[in-house]
């Protein structure tokens, strides 16, 4: 067993239950999975019983540095031809945390990365502040929680308004010229459960949904107008030929003069989309662009293929009015969704359930429990909440 195999194994399951395996990615994974152990690993990972055993055994430790002595270990056995059998248990282990982390399964530490447009290079912030608020990152890497009312007062002093209701921060009345030379940036962090409008300096605005994160100029400088986003926004953009505003996303940008689009990547989606519903947008991953028009989406894979289709906007953007809407989809796009919001976890008691697909609207400000014996009574399915868990069952 090479150590080198535990990202391409992971890689290729995660590729197989997506399904975008190529024929020599799927001769690869079946040459590989002809180790007893690799063969067990995947067995095990489509069981959600033991996926569940593993999240309740990691909560009882520091996993971050659990994981960091992993790594020594692997580092300091690197150069061995034969594995003992303690560090095959120790891959075996860390492939399911792997395994965790690529697919959004669990995040150990409220962690922001994103990248900085100065320089180019990754910026991670960690903190202990509470994941269950809106936060916002100040250029000097002060975290402020937009749910307590002093911190108006902060912002205020800095131009930026914040309001209550849907909450808003705005940034039209940001004077330009009473910044430094180098653009401040900002970056939102939008928890489970909440949603938060950003209204940038040039009037234009954005919704961010929950589990969300976006870094931002306080005021836009240059030729372009640029975001960052992760997770699924909402755009209204004010039109200005000589300045493009691009929403850049992990392996993709967006593209736009004045429109309104929907932006959707989540890690724990085997895919991205963008969403038209006004104007126009130029969609770029890799070496491709593609032009979408009003009523039309485009899926993007984590291997920069696109596939442009039309699609119900309405459905799109039913967040934005308080809803899980979903048309003849699948079962475990729906409930991600509705874990992004409540803040849960899923467990299929039969594997071929999270395959079923359905069509609704439920409204998302129920409380969890009604919202499962809605489900339970409009579908021959069960739905049961327990210590955090949603577990579906056949009736």
């Amino acid at each position: 067993m090479s150590i080198d195999s535990i990202h391409i194994i992971l890689d290729l399951i995660l590729k197989s239950w997506a399904g975008t395996l190529t024929q020599p990615e799927e001769e690869r994974l079946n040459e590989l999975l002809e180790d007893p152990e690799w063969a067990r690993l995947k067995q095990d990972l489509e069981d959600d019983r033991f996926i569940m055993g593993r999240f309740k055994e990691y909560e009882k430790y520091d996993k971050i540095a659990d994981f960091s002595c992993f790594l020594k270990r692997i580092r300091k056995h690197k150069k061995r031809r034969v594995l003992t059998a303690s560090v095959r248990r120790t891959i075996y282990v860390a492939a399911s945390l792997l395994v965790f982390v690529m697919a959004g399964g669990v995040w150990w530490s409220e962690r922001t990365a994103m990248i900085s447009p100065e320089e180019g290079r990754e910026i991670v912030i960690e903190t202990t502040i509470d994941r269950n608020s809106v936060r916002l990152i100040l250029g000097d890497n002060r975290m402020i929680p937009l749910t307590h009312k002093n911190e108006a007062i902060v912002l205020g002093m800095r131009g930026i308004l914040h309001s209550e209701g849907l909450r808003t921060l705005n940034y039209k009345y940001v004077k330009s010229d009473s910044l430094e030379n180098v653009s401040e940036y900002h970056t939102l962090i939008v928890p489970k459960g909440e949603r938060q409008k950003v209204i940038f300096s040039d009037s234009s605005w954005v919704i961010l949904n929950a589990q969300s994160t976006m870094k931002y100029p306080v005021a836009f400088r240059g030729e372009e107008r640029k975001v960052y986003v992760e997770g699924e926004a909402y755009f209204e953009v004010t039109r200005d030929e000589e300045h493009p505003f691009i929403v850049s996303v992990k392996n993709f940008d967006v593209r736009v003069l004045g429109t309104s689009f929907n932006v959707m990547s989540y890690d724990d989606e085997f895919a991205s989309s963008v969403t038209l519903l006004s104007g126009k947008v130029e969609t770029t991953s890799g070496h491709d662009t593609v032009r979408l028009s009003p009523g039309e989406q485009v899926s993007i894979t984590s291997d920069n293929r696109m596939t442009v289709q039309k699609t119900d906007i309405n459905v799109v953007v039913s967040w934005m009015d308080g809803k899980f809407g979903f048309s003849n989809e699948r079962l475990d796009v729906i409930m991600r969704k509705i874990c992004r919001w409540y803040d849960v976890e899923v467990l299929y008691a039969v594997p071929g359930i999270r395959e079923r697909r359905f069509t609704g609207a439920p409204a998302n400000n129920m409380p969890l429990k009604e919202l499962l014996e809605a489900l339970s009574t409009t579908t021959n399915l069960q739905f049961s909440l327990q210590d955090g868990v949603i577990t579906i069952k056949q009736n």
